[in-house]
């Protein structure tokens, strides 16, 4: 009996000096530092005292109580931790939440990075407007020099012709601004129909300038650059035939064989479109009888020509502004007074045959540089 409460007292012994041991040899644990956490801390067992697997791996540390109650307590205990912990999050959660708290995370955000090479690509936008410009600025070229923002060289004969005339007229307009608009209107309509670009022409056409003899220096010359503009107009580089009163002057049989020598050289042999015939009124009948066969728009004797024809009447016949209706039966006034001689059949047939497009010309204060 006695050496059975002795086993059990030994045994007894035994386990108490072992928990004293182990209880001793334990150091105390402070908070933050690894090799306290993992000797004084007793994973898998949460704060309630209940097992806890997955808690010991996800929880903080300082979570978790030590083992024992009679453990001795850290230096830092967890509560107080989690007050100082809670406080010195406070002062940024403050200045996140102010607005100038706000302005400095932006302005830090936005601030670039020194070290952070520059991007080329950044600046594509700029770049793609610099390019827009170049474009628009070329196209606005296109558009002054091609009339219309189409190039010369993407319109067809026709179209090109008509351009050319354009600028053409509009360059006389502004030249000579004491002409009315209708004048230049009139020397525009009487060739459209011959821009068609083709070799097919349904003219011919026949443009007749009346003016006064006073004005004949200045009507002279405003023939002559309507003349030019219209063979720039056929791509002539300009030129075109003349016939000239001092041509006609030795008889009336030379006279016609000039008229008509000098039309076949111009419109068959050089290919020109346009002829300058000046002072009608000095054309004696035979000669006269010439413009029947080349001004008859059924049988004209050269569908592609063009004549600039000149008339010079009487000044107070034309004199004062007129109406444009008027135009016709001045010119056909002057023309029956000069030609009263022939035959008035004849006379009226060759008249109504040169009078569909009359300009009055007038006078004007802006010099003509006539051609040499």
């Amino acid at each position: 009996m006695s050496g059975g409460l002795g086993g059990l007292d030994s045994e007894i012994l035994g386990r108490r000096s072992i928990h004293e041991a182990t209880y001793e040899d334990t150091e105390p644990t402070i908070v933050g530092d690894d090799r306290g956490d993992r000797s004084g801390r007793c994973p898998g067992i949460g704060l309630d005292g209940e097992d806890s697997v997955d808690d010991a791996h996800q929880a903080d540390p300082v979570d978790f109580e030590p083992c024992h109650p009679d453990e001795t307590k850290s230096l830092y205990p967890v509560r107080e931790l989690r007050e100082l912990k809670k406080r010195s999050l406070e002062p940024s959660r403050r200045d996140s939440r102010s607005p100038s708290g706000r302005k400095k995370i932006e302005a830090a955000k936005q601030q670039p990075s020194a070290a952070r090479p520059p991007n080329p690509l950044e600046n594509w936008p700029l770049y793609v407007l610099i390019i827009l410009v170049c474009l628009a600025a070329l196209y606005l070229q296109n558009f002054l020099r091609g009339g219309g923002g189409t190039s010369s060289s993407t319109l067809s004969p026709g179209d090109r012709r008509m351009v050319t005339l354009r600028e053409h007229l509009r360059s006389l307009r502004d030249t000579f601004g004491d002409q009315p608009e209708h004048n230049w209107q009139i020397i525009r309509s009487s060739v459209v129909d011959m821009l068609n670009g083709t070799d097919v022409f349904s003219g011919p056409a026949v443009i007749l300038l009346l003016a006064s003899e006073k004005n004949e220096r200045f009507a002279k010359c405003l023939a002559e650059q309507v003349a030019t503009a219209l063979s720039f107009t056929f791509e002539d580089d300009g030129r075109y035939g003349t016939i000239a009163p001092d041509d006609l002057e030795i008889s009336e049989d030379v006279a016609t064989h000039v008229i008509e020598n000098r039309c076949r050289e111009t419109v068959e042999k050089r290919r020109w479109h346009v002829v300058l015939a000046s002072h009608l009124e000095k054309w004696k009948p035979d000669a006269a009888m010439m413009l029947h066969p080349l001004c008859d728009q059924e049988n004209a004797l050269y569908k592609n020509a063009t004549y600039v024809l000149t008339v010079f009447a009487k000044h107070e016949a034309v004199a004062g502004k007129r109406e444009r209706k008027e135009y016709d039966k001045l010119a056909e006034d002057a023309l029956n007074r000069a030609w009263g001689a022939m035959d008035t059949n004849q006379r009226h047939a060759i008249i109504s045959r040169v009078t569909g497009n009359v300009v009055l010309v007038r006078d004007d204060s802006a010099s003509c540089i006539a051609r040499s």
